[in-house]
């Protein structure tokens, strides 16, 4: 193939796009959000042999991604305030690149020290890639159709759950956790090359305080209080965060609750999250659905009906037929919400886009920080049954939050 023609997309990635990102652009993103998500994602069902490297708990080794999900925390907001006038497509290959140096690092850790800060840099790095995808995603697509397209963005997360997360669980037989994640490493920075050609976007409105080119303190609050008080968003950036807390506290345990089950591998830990992957794919590759139920609406129905399911997943552990399906319906709810949360938060943002994706992305990886530590210790004290209760509790707390984000998004507009 000429290095001078990009990918050819496929016909499901291609067709229906609008003219501003062509099809063979969502596939780049598709796959640069894949790389990010497998790197990010693989280590839960390797925590058992992490810890058994390091002589240790696996609770104590799920710390590991809790240092990862702080450092996106902190670095997203940070990117959105000081980096949000660099071309978009540099700033997501410059962190895809670091991601690469933070994995090998990770891989050859020689301390359970050396693996959290590499986790930590490798966070930092994520902080720059994923919420600059979903504004560049903003920039370039109007709001009418800009569900299907972030749905499709987000089928990169399905691509993690069906593959990378499966695969990265085999591997992990075969090569070690070391190895596996080396080799996700470098499969990211090979994706960052594909992602410097991608289309440059419109000129961003430089106007408002949020543009503002300031470095001193009164400047970043300035910017930081346009984004967080524009119609809707706060309530967004809550409800985000109750959906990640019950989400990544339900991930981060699962393959450990049915390891310790069945006394299996992590090929079989792997394995499971291929169901919720196919419910995610379905989720994702039909978002236009999104679009036409409405976006605020598919965000409450979705998220109540994440509560009853995590209630459902932690009771049918041990009956394979019915924590399949549950896990496939989990992938079809989250995908929805993930997809209208998004979409929303690129609306409601205005001309603070850049760093409300920014901090869309830092609350995500507080939630997962947050549910990996706080519903470890339900696990230890009470096992996966109370973490299922305790997470559909949140994810109602997240209802609450949408319906206010609703209102007064439509207040405000």
């Amino acid at each position: 193939m000429s290095s001078s023609c990009p990918p050819s997309p496929s016909p499901a990635l291609a067709a229906d796009m609008p003219a501003g990102l062509p099809g063979w652009a969502v596939a780049a993103l598709i796959a640069a959000v894949a790389g990010i998500g497998t790197e990010a994602f693989a280590v839960a069902p390797l925590l058992i042999d992490i810890a058994r490297d390091f002589d240790m708990a696996a609770t104590d080794a799920a710390f590991a991604i809790s240092a990862y999900g702080l450092a996106v925390a902190v670095s997203a907001p940070l990117f959105g305030l000081f980096a949000g006038h660099l071309p978009r497509r540099r700033l997501i290959a410059a962190g895809m690149v670091i991601a690469t140096i933070a994995g090998i690092v990770a891989a050859t850790a020689q301390s359970f020290g050396m693996l959290l800060a590499a986790r930590m840099l490798s966070g930092l790095a994520c902080g720059a890639v994923l919420p600059t995808i979903y504004a560049y995603v903003g920039d370039m697509v109007p709001f009418a159709a800009r569900g299907r397209v972030m749905g499709r963005v987000m089928f990169g997360w399905a691509i993690t759950m069906v593959t990378g997360v499966p695969l990265a669980g085999i591997a992990a037989e075969h090569l070690g956790w070391r190895g596996t994640l080396t080799a996700a490493a470098l499969i990211i920075l090979v994706l960052a090359v594909a992602v410097l050609r991608l289309p440059q976007p419109p000129a961003r409105d430089a106007a408002g305080p949020a543009a503002g080119s300031g470095h001193d303190a009164a400047s970043f609050l300035a910017r930081l209080r346009h984004a967080v008080t524009r119609p809707g968003v706060a309530a967004l950036l809550a409800t985000n965060l109750a959906n990640m807390v019950s989400f990544y506290g339900i991930y981060a345990y699962i393959g450990t609750a049915l390891r310790n089950l069945e006394g299996s591998g992590a090929a079989a830990a792997g394995a499971i999250v291929l169901w919720y992957g196919v419910g995610l794919a379905g989720s994702t590759l039909n978002a236009r659905l999104v679009d036409r139920v409405g976006k605020d609406r598919a965000l409450t129905v979705a998220l109540a009906f994440l509560a009853v399911d995590m209630v459902a997943m932690s009771q049918s552990l041990g009956r394979p037929v019915a924590f399949e399906a549950t896990l496939i319906l989990w992938g079809l709810a989250q995908g929805t919400v993930v997809t209208a949360l998004n979409t929303l938060a690129t609306e409601r943002a205005g001309t603070a886009r850049g760093l409300v994706m920014a901090l869309m992305s830092a609350v995500t990886y507080l939630g997962i920080s947050t549910g990996t530590a706080v519903l470890g210790l339900v696990m230890a004290a009470h096992g996966f049954v109370a973490v299922g209760l305790t997470a559909a509790t949140i994810s109602l707390a997240g209802v609450a939050a949408a319906r206010i984000s609703a209102r007064r998004g439509r207040i405000g507009g």
